[in-house]
């Protein structure tokens, strides 16, 4: 059989494993939407005992269980799978060379060899292309199933989305009056009373200096170095080190 058929198959395969992984981003994205705004409605929905509250109630834990449903698919899309790849060029190259003193010590020719060598790529190519299409297929199926279940989360996010609506449409928040009574009376009770507690306070005596005492002393300012200048103390001291280290 042609091996560019093998070969073709085998690149294909191997091409659409990583087409596999770059397509689950798509629900991974979706999820993140849908969580964000399934958390956002949770929580700004005034539950009530009516048919409203048990309608969104019933769309949000249908939604919740598809996008459950769509992380299962999701990872079961990258674990459990291994693929097939075909030997190394060195130990193709070691193969070959065993064949050809296998037929030259059996009296046959390197054609022979050859022909053993194709016959034994072919194979291997086959092996390889069938073993990783089955992994993509599998793949395949629970990436269709993760996009399945997320449009279905969706759909009934958005079927929870008028009760949400509608609630926050026809909900009357309450209004708090607040009435200020007797406000100057307290404003000045306070202040007459803090007049009669004012004191006049006795000014503390300043610290008296000592003028023959020596003046405080100020530690040494940082070193600025740069890491070729010669000389600097730093750089010193690590040669210095180094010197007796070796």
């Amino acid at each position: 059989m042609n091996r560019e058929i093998f070969q073709k198959q085998y690149d294909f395969e191997l091409e659409q494993r990583n087409g596999i992984a770059s397509a689950t981003n798509t629900p991974i994205v979706a999820l993140t939407i849908l969580g964000g705004a399934l958390t956002s409605i949770i929580n700004g929905f005034n539950y009530n005992y009516n048919l409203v509250t048990y309608y969104f109630i019933g769309c949000i834990v249908l939604s919740a269980v598809s996008m459950l449903v769509c992380i299962y698919k999701v990872v079961r899309t990258f674990l459990g799978y291994s693929y097939q790849k075909v030997p190394a060029a060195k130990e193709l190259k070691h193969y070959l060379n065993q064949l050809k003193d296998w037929h030259n010590s059996n009296g046959s020719d390197e054609a022979s060899a050859y022909k053993d060598f194709d016959e034994y790529f072919d194979e291997r190519l086959s092996e390889a292309a069938d073993f990783n299409s089955q992994n993509n297929i599998a793949r395949g199926n629970y990436l269709h199933d993760a996009t399945a279940a997320v449009v279905i989360a969706f759909i009934f996010l958005f079927a929870a989305s008028p009760s949400y609506v509608y609630q926050k449409v026809s909900h009357k928040e309450t209004v708090y009056q607040v009435h200020l009574t007797n406000e100057e009376n307290v404003m000045a009770e306070n202040e007459s009373g803090n007049n009669g507690q004012q004191s006049n306070p006795t000014p503390s005596a300043a610290p008296v200096q000592n003028p023959s005492a020596a003046p405080k002393p100020t530690g040494p300012q940082n070193v600025v170095f740069k890491g070729n200048t010669k000389g600097n103390n730093v750089q010193a001291s690590n040669s210095s080190g180094s010197d007796k280290n070796s």
